[in-house]
């Protein structure tokens, strides 16, 4: 009888641990894919300040860099272009909706960027601020 006990005992355990496990599985997903957002918001940005470096701010920047944004299938609605003489900075930010998050209330979550790129002794350099 007490052989069966510890089976029980094991059983249960097992399934009070499997919702856990699920759940810690779909926000390891979540945070995955919202990281690859991230990266992908960042790295684009950074390659769209270079090349409007080296393009010296054509008249139609604004275009080139929402066409830009548009190839990456990434959203330019919320895209904030600060141009000066000395520097270019870019802001963006959007929403990506969840895939497991709203089993416990997360319905979207917020990408954004905020990257300057100047000219530097003839280099151009691109930090994030």
């Amino acid at each position: 009888m007490n052989k069966l006990n510890k089976k029980g005992q094991t059983l249960i355990m097992f399934v009070i641990l499997i919702p856990l496990l699920i759940m810690m599985l779909a926000l390891v997903v979540d945070v995955s894919y919202m990281t690859n957002e991230k990266i992908k918001l960042d790295s684009t940005t950074k390659t769209i300040i270079k090349e409007m470096f080296d393009n010296r701010f054509d008249n139609d920047m604004e275009d080139k860099i929402y066409n830009l944004y548009k190839k990456n299938k990434i959203n330019y609605e919320n895209v904030k272009i600060d141009k000066k003489e000395e520097y270019l900075k870019i802001k963006n930010y959007y929403e990506i909706d969840s895939i497991f998050g709203k089993i416990i209330g997360l319905k979207k979550y917020k990408i954004k960027t905020s990257i300057k790129g100047y000219k530097e002794k003839n280099k151009i350099k691109v930090i994030k601020e």
